[in-house]
């Protein structure tokens, strides 16, 4: 898809829930502060054009993956501060520069058949980046530590988990910056991060996008 028609599909995306459709003549700037509010462009559709690319990619109908990264173009203020942190989104996390000029998602993934290896790919404007080598250490337990996508249901809900998390946080003036999916324990959780210029709080969700707790950070 064009770059620009990609754009345009994310825009009508994230405002269809508070309009009654999308109309051509609309001011750029005035849409770029509604997709802003509503998460900076993370909707349903941006994880699953991403996936759908991915599936095609490796060749794999339910790709098994190590952690889901959704990124606003906001996103220079992201930071995921949990007690419970589990290791493998640490690790995806460190020494990466996650700024954004456009919502992207970004996947540390498995391909079929090889046990040992990972690849991280990212998804934006309806492209996907051939894939970047990942170093594994014998340490890691990537049987335990992956998910595949069909586990998390919630990814079809991305509009309502962004709307809970603002509501939630009590953060009157937050933006959602980034939503990361990955196993915390046995579990796989969907957190929101969302900011202000005062405040910023967490807030967790289970897989199918049910609202668990919000801490501040």
């Amino acid at each position: 898809m064009h770059r620009g028609n990609w754009f345009r599909v994310l825009l009508c995306l994230a405002v269809l829930g508070s309009t009654s459709g999308c109309i051509g003549a609309v001011d750029r700037a005035d849409f770029e502060d509604q997709i802003r509010t509503r998460g900076g462009g993370l909707v349903s559709a941006l994880p699953q054009a991403a996936i759908a690319a991915l599936a095609q990619r490796i060749n794999a109908s339910d790709p098994d993956v190590n952690v889901i990264l959704l990124t606003a173009p906001n996103s220079t203020q992201f930071r995921l501060v949990l007690n419970n942190q589990p290791a493998q989104v640490t690790n995806f996390l460190a020494g990466s520069d996650f700024a954004a000029r456009e919502p992207t998602v970004r996947l540390r993934v498995r391909p079929p058949g090889l046990s040992r290896v990972m690849d991280d790919y990212s998804f934006t404007l309806g492209d996907l980046s051939a894939p970047r080598p990942v170093r594994v250490s014998s340490f890691d337990d990537l049987d335990g530590e992956n998910f595949t996508i069909s586990e998390v249901p919630g990814l079809s809900r991305i509009e309502d988990i962004v709307d809970t998390a603002r509501t939630r946080s009590e953060i009157p003036d937050g933006q959602v910056t980034a939503i990361v999916v990955s196993r915390f324990g046995r579990d796989v959780r969907i957190v929101a991060n969302v900011v202000s210029a005062r405040s910023e709080v967490v807030a967790e969700f289970d897989r199918t996008g049910v609202f668990l707790r919000a801490q501040q950070v």
